[in-house]
């Protein structure tokens, strides 16, 4: 896993090329300002003078992203043209620095939310098939790595199970990260952020990946809400099984070890007898 610092010569580079996305909003080159959101792979700066724009950084890499960065932005760009995303003014060549719009990440409404993530299921495009068996394989055998007992642990036949079923689902296009800080406002508009692992799959799925946070009752209201007449309360329970899992093993495969074990209990709860 590479780890980059906040002087990497890529983001000086995207600095020096500001005349190509500044738009005439500056004639200086824009410099860093205020680090606004730092995640798991990617840190957001506010650019100055410019308030409008930001500067995405991705200050790791790995090789368990269903979508590589470049990759990651050509979809990025396709959703934004649909309106579910902010606009991709300029990146690097190896995509690592993105420029886009700043967007308020307060005041989202449960409606908005679930109003978004039926929007990106409604949406086509070409792309990738996210196979919740297949995820799970590599999560886990990247973690067995460091930690030889988890593959026999989590690879049991009720897992098994619950994967294949969500695999089964008729797939529509997921975000796969939904949650509350990767959707903000542009003015009026909600859109969404990060999408790394945004590919065909299992809605039922997403949109529990979407609502884990919430209350069971406001969750379960959520779901109805953006999956309608298609939502199945057998499928509902195992997709909300189904999210600790990955969440643990990506936690595992990645040496998160605060979250993993923060996840233990929810695992050993669904799985472990």
């Amino acid at each position: 896993m590479a780890v980059h610092t906040d002087h990497d010569p890529s983001i000086k580079a995207v600095l020096d090329q500001s005349r190509l996305w500044t738009f005439g909003d500056t004639k200086d080159r824009p410099t860093l300002g205020e680090l606004l959101g730092e995640g798991s792979a990617n840190r957001v700066y506010e650019l100055l003078p410019m308030r409008r724009q930001v500067l995405r950084f991705t200050y790791k890499s790995h090789e368990l992203s269903v979508n590589p960065s470049l990759q990651e932005i050509e979809l990025w760009k396709l959703v934004a043209n649909e309106g579910l995303a902010p606009t991709v003014y300029y990146h690097s060549d190896d995509g690592d620095v993105v420029i886009t719009d700043r967007l308020s990440f307060s005041d989202v409404s449960t409606e908005a939310h679930a109003e978004l993530c039926k929007q990106i299921h409604h949406f086509r495009p070409r792309g990738l098939r996210l196979r919740l068996t297949e995820v799970a394989a590599m999560y886990r055998a990247a973690a067995s790595e460091t930690s030889s007992h988890i593959a026999s642990e989590t690879d049991q036949q009720p897992i098994k199970k619950d994967l294949s079923q969500l695999d089964s689902e008729s797939p529509v296009f997921c975000h796969n990260d939904l949650s509350p800080h990767n959707v903000g406002w542009l003015g009026d508009r909600l859109l969404a952020i990060d999408w790394e692992y945004a590919a065909m799959g299992s809605p039922h799925y997403d949109v529990a990946s979407a609502s884990e946070g919430m209350k069971h009752n406001e969750r379960q209201e959520f779901a109805i809400r953006v999956l309608e007449d298609t939502f199945d309360k057998n499928l509902w329970s195992t997709a909300c099984r189904v999210v600790p899992l990955i969440n643990y093993l990506w936690a595992l495969a990645t040496e998160d070890h605060d979250t993993a074990l923060s996840l233990r209990a929810v695992f050993e709860e669904h799985y472990v007898t």
